[in-house]
């Protein structure tokens, strides 16, 4: 190979890797940058509020006539009720409470379960308490969804943000027989348990 030609192969050689470098860098010079900006993020208090509203109920009475029947009031705040004294002497006597729970938070919530707690007393024998319905001798307690005590309040209810539900208490005589002696029954309750929904 002459001289000549090795310079014209050499300065060949040095055009096609300039042209490839030239190439490589017209594509680079094309390219494009996108961005995405989160100005701003606010995370708004989150508050958890549920509890009763008022602050006394008046119950309505049922039965056949009022003798011997007497309904106390109930003293109500955001996270109890107490009944004052009630008296039930017959069959079919009963004492309904109106009562609300509202949720004041912003969070859901559920009501996850009921616990009752059986009431004292000399001579009180009690039934298997589950839930929202205990029975002990001749009496009925019951948290119900309707003032006729039909509808045991139900679990695994949710309270929306804002939301208020409306609950009674009703206290009957369900027995069928009347007492020969006086029996009194002590601080029965029954336990709300709400959790987050």
């Amino acid at each position: 190979m002459n001289f000549k030609n090795t310079k014209n192969l050499r300065l060949a050689l040095i055009a096609v890797v300039l042209g490839i470098v030239g190439i490589t860098v017209a594509y680079a010079a094309l390219s494009s940058t996108l961005s995405v900006t989160v100005s701003k993020v606010t995370q708004n208090i989150a508050t958890w509020n549920v509890g009763f509203t008022g602050s006394t109920a008046s119950a309505s009475v049922g039965g056949t006539s009022s003798t011997g029947r007497s309904c106390g009031t109930a003293t109500i705040n955001a996270t109890s009720v107490t009944v004052a004294d009630t008296t039930l002497s017959k069959p079919d006597d009963s004492c309904t409470y109106t009562l609300t729970i509202k949720n004041n938070g912003t969070i859901a919530a559920k009501l996850s379960s009921i616990t009752p707690t059986k009431p004292t007393g000399t001579n009180v024998t009690c039934g298997t308490a589950s839930g929202a319905t205990m029975v002990c001798g001749n009496i009925t307690y019951k948290l119900t969804t309707d003032a006729d005590g039909t509808t045991a309040v139900p679990t695994n209810t949710t309270l929306a943000a804002s939301g208020t539900q409306t609950i009674y208490l009703v206290v009957k005589y369900t027995g069928t027989t009347v007492n020969s002696s006086e029996v009194t029954q002590s601080n029965a309750k029954f336990a709300l348990k709400f959790d987050q929904a």
